[in-house]
């Protein structure tokens, strides 16, 4: 029984913009992305993926949006030491446990291929006596949501 709390942030503007999301460890990927997308104020229409640390296209471990890794044939190595898992099979627990995260280690979500949205999330707590299946909500926050009319800034 664990749940973690995630601090999300905007890279290009970490101080001003973050979210403490709270997640069960049974909980699907997916669903923790549904709730960094609707607590930063993006939508759902882009493909997207989780990975290690800051890393974002250069993390040897991915964890793709559904229909990415759908169209992409599975969980095989695409470049140099690259791993792929379907986000929408794999639970908080497996990706913390694949990327041997404690707490304040990061990982990143880059949103939108085409714009680059990028977030990083320093993983603030880890409690084993928390509800496993609790859905992702935020607990805290700062800033107002994305402009999705204006470019991001890298």
């Amino acid at each position: 029984m664990t749940t973690y709390r995630f601090r999300v942030k905007s890279d290009p503007d970490p101080a001003d913009l973050w979210r403490d999301i709270v997640v069960g460890g049974n909980r699907a990927l997916t669903e923790l992305q549904a709730a960094m997308n609707d607590a930063m104020g993006l939508d759902r229409g882009h493909l997207w993926f989780i990975g290690a640390d800051e890393a974002y296209w250069n993390s040897e471990i991915k964890f793709q949006s559904p229909q990415e890794f759908d169209e992409s044939a599975g969980s095989t190595a695409f470049g140099v030491d690259e791993t792929t898992y379907d986000a929408g099979e794999t639970t908080v627990d497996e990706m913390v446990d694949r990327l041997g995260l404690d707490e304040r280690d990061r990982i990143c979500y880059l949103y939108d291929y085409g714009d680059e949205r990028r977030f990083y999330a320093i993983l603030k707590e880890i409690d084993d006596s928390g509800p496993t299946d609790e859905d992702p909500h935020v607990v805290a926050e700062r800033g107002e949501g994305l402009d999705l009319e204006t470019s991001p800034q890298t």
